[in-house]
């Protein structure tokens, strides 16, 4: 019961990652705000978890419902110990295919929405006596992809702000890292299988790159969240984990 008693909101948790970091964190004694642009998908993940959840329909590009989210948090249960931000999206196109709509429709969610959670994630914190923030960084934000050169940019952009935020509101109690994952079995990485052509391809070719053959489960990522929001991670701050099998470590 590694978060027995807190309080907060998990974005993006209507599937893939978000949605095991939510069940996982009302496993572990969370009470949960499931928050989604999908307000069907938040609604049915939170009626899956049972009573330490709700559900809040949520699009990250907009700050009002970015707001909205966390003083759910708030009104439920009386405050917001942790913040979730993993609300992210993917454009499969080299850059010279990317247009401007791809890349600020990027940008708004995968960095706007961030700045936005951790912006309005402090004060309510502050209340609380601390806090902690994890953000949904990727294996991108270190290396890069041609295939995917803005979304590499803005997770460049989330590992950024994660440090920034980590030492500027340390002595508030509040915390900010990020993990880092390689690829994992989400409707994500399967959108990108399916704009290469080849789906079967891509995806033998992604797994080969791994170590142990193969990429990652969602529910793996989500540990490396709850360590990170938990009391565990005390001394964890400014900082980002890498959970990604093992595929950086590589030489070839």
């Amino acid at each position: 019961m590694r978060m027995q008693g807190k309080r907060g909101v998990v974005t993006g948790a209507a599937s893939g990652l978000g949605q095991e970091v939510a069940k996982l964190f009302a496993e572990e004694g969370a009470r949960v705000v499931v928050a989604d642009v999908n307000g069907d998908g938040a609604q049915a993940v939170a009626e899956e978890i049972g009573g330490d959840a709700v559900h809040q329909a949520c699009d990250v590009t907009v700050e009002e419902q970015v707001i909205a989210a966390l003083d759910r948090s708030v009104s439920e249960w009386g405050g917001l110990d942790f913040l979730i931000n993993n609300a992210g999206v993917q454009v499969e196109k080299p850059l010279e295919e990317t247009s401007n709509e791809d890349f600020d429709w990027l940008f708004n969610v995968n960095v706007r929405g961030v700045f936005w959670g951790c912006k309005h994630a402090i004060a309510r914190m502050r209340d609380a006596g601390g806090g902690a923030i994890v953000n949904t960084a990727s294996a991108l934000s270190l290396v890069s992809d041609p295939f995917l050169p803005v979304y590499t940019a803005s997770k460049h952009a989330t590992l950024g702000l994660t440090r920034s935020v980590g030492v500027a509101y340390a002595a508030d109690g509040i915390r900010c890292n990020c993990v880092c994952p390689g690829d994992m079995q989400t409707p994500m990485i399967e959108r990108y299988w399916d704009a290469t052509g080849d789906p079967e391809k891509a995806k033998a070719e992604m797994a080969s790159m791994y170590p142990a053959g193969q990429i990652g489960q969602p529910v793996e990522v989500a540990r490396a969240i709850l360590f990170l929001a938990s009391e565990e991670a005390s001394y964890v701050n400014g900082s980002f984990m890498q959970v990604d099998g093992g595929l950086l470590s590589k030489v070839y």
